[in-house]
């Protein structure tokens, strides 16, 4: 998939409609937003709330976590209301509720805002890749139109999890770069793009796995202008039917991004 020369945003992309002069957004559950199996691509859900908490208050946002309530079908439309029950001169706290109907599918809370930089500093460490040219296309595992279509992949260690493509990685760990062609790398962006962090479940154990997320935070860092997103996924604990892992994302040049986690629901994968 060639990269783009002109880019749209995150919400151009997503073609969220806003309810004029209110704080109510809405999104038409189509295949491009989807998973491959009908249902909402959860990083999409996050980042839909993201970018109606952005355009609610004029501010970028520091952080914001999804809880998934429910699964969605194609041709939905998920109605999402913003929230912002904390104003402050410098940050505002608030919430997106999406409904489908009267069934409540996703609730995103946040913060957004501005402060001076008084210190800086990064204790991460930029972990050596090869360059994204010099990596494998990772082949779609889903035959039917989705948001897959629109995402490149390519696989830096480890496996991609979900179809066993690459080889497994003892250590827990994966890398993949990530880029969306038509789409700027923004905060909306990003959030779609760590949701790819799930695939290290099956590199660490091994043999191919799915999984269900309840939850997804993401922290943003310095966002900077990157064609390639490098995606470093750590699988932290796995026990008792569910799963903890991790992402860093980092900029071509080693800049990192953000941060995300979340906590899996893992299923064997001829299980459902």
């Amino acid at each position: 998939m060639p990269a783009s020369s002109k880019k749209q945003s995150s919400a151009d992309f997503l073609a969220l409609s806003h309810h004029f002069d209110t704080q109510r957004w809405a999104l038409t559950l189509s295949s491009r937003v989807s998973g491959g199996r009908g249902s909402l691509f959860g990083g999409v859900g996050l980042a839909a709330g993201i970018v109606a908490l952005e355009h609610a208050t004029n501010k970028p946002v520091v952080w914001a976590t999804g809880q998934y309530l429910s699964l969605t079908q194609l041709d939905e439309r998920l109605d999402l209301e913003v929230i912002l029950p904390a104003i402050g001169r410098n940050v505002v706290q608030g919430r997106v509720v999406g409904h489908v109907g009267d069934r409540e599918v996703i609730t995103v809370l946040g913060a957004v805002g501005h402060r001076p930089s008084t210190a800086e500093g990064c204790w991460e460490t930029f972990p050596a890749s090869p360059h994204p040219d010099a990596c494998p296309v990772i082949p779609r595992h889903h035959d039917s139109a989705s948001l897959h279509e629109h995402i490149e992949l390519r696989l830096a260690h480890g496996a991609f999890g979900f179809s066993g493509f690459g080889t497994p990685s003892p250590d827990g760990r994966s890398r993949l770069w990530v880029r969306m062609p038509e789409v700027e790398h923004d905060t909306g962006a990003l959030a779609i793009i760590a949701d790819y962090m799930p695939s290290v479940l099956g590199s660490a154990l091994g043999r191919i796995m799915h999984c269900t997320s309840l939850d997804n935070t993401i922290r943003f860092g310095r966002i900077v202008p990157t064609e390639w997103v490098l995606c470093d996924n750590r699988m932290e604990y796995v026990g008792n039917g569910f799963g903890y892992g991790s992402v860093h994302l980092w900029s071509q040049s080693g800049t990192l991004l953000a941060t995300a986690s979340q906590s899996l629901i893992v299923r064997e994968a001829d299980r459902h």
